[in-house]
């Protein structure tokens, strides 16, 4: 018995320490496309597209509220969205797994971010991840420049995001 706890310790370990840690996987064509001109319903019931911010880097975060590692780089996407406000848009795409309209509403009241907060969850059904923090970002022109899962921390979103502003 001790060594099955032993075991799942570790497996929890490690599912934790690759969420935050993240990674870089790769979207198809397909999917890169439909990210590029996708228009999301905000909580309010306003169309969003991805494509009203060209000329901005656009991070597209899908999260829900009960993910620590998504709740770690919000701080750091603050802290470049008061720094850059013409550069950057964050998009916070609720994936719906376990949370809607009213968790949202909640935690967008209590928490005061400047990000759009929108329904995520079509759009993260057809592209078919399944962990979160998963984040796209566009570049100035609306293209996926790159995706990426888990997160490194507030600190570390700041800076690669700092990084692709100045690009």
């Amino acid at each position: 018995m001790p060594n099955i706890r032993i075991l799942i310790s570790i497996i929890a370990f490690l599912i934790v320490f690759t969420a935050c840690t993240g990674g870089s996987p790769e979207l198809s064509n397909t999917h890169k496309n439909l990210v590029e001109g996708y228009e999301f319903t905000d909580w309010h019931g306003n169309t969003v597209s991805v494509t009203d911010f060209k000329g901005s880097v656009v991070v597209l975060d899908f999260w829900e509220s009960w993910c620590g590692p998504c709740l770690s780089a919000f701080p750091g996407f603050q802290q470049a969205l008061d720094e850059y406000p013409d550069d950057l848009v964050v998009i916070a795409a609720t994936v719906g797994w376990q949370e809607g309209r009213e968790e949202v509403m909640n935690f967008k009241e209590e928490k005061n971010y400047d990000f759009i907060f929108v329904d995520g969850s079509e759009l993260s059904s057809q592209l078919g991840f399944q962990g979160i923090p998963f984040k796209i970002i566009l570049d100035r022109e609306g293209n996926v420049e790159s995706v990426q899962t888990g997160s490194p921390g507030a600190d570390r979103e700041y800076e690669q995001l700092v990084e692709k502003i100045n690009q």
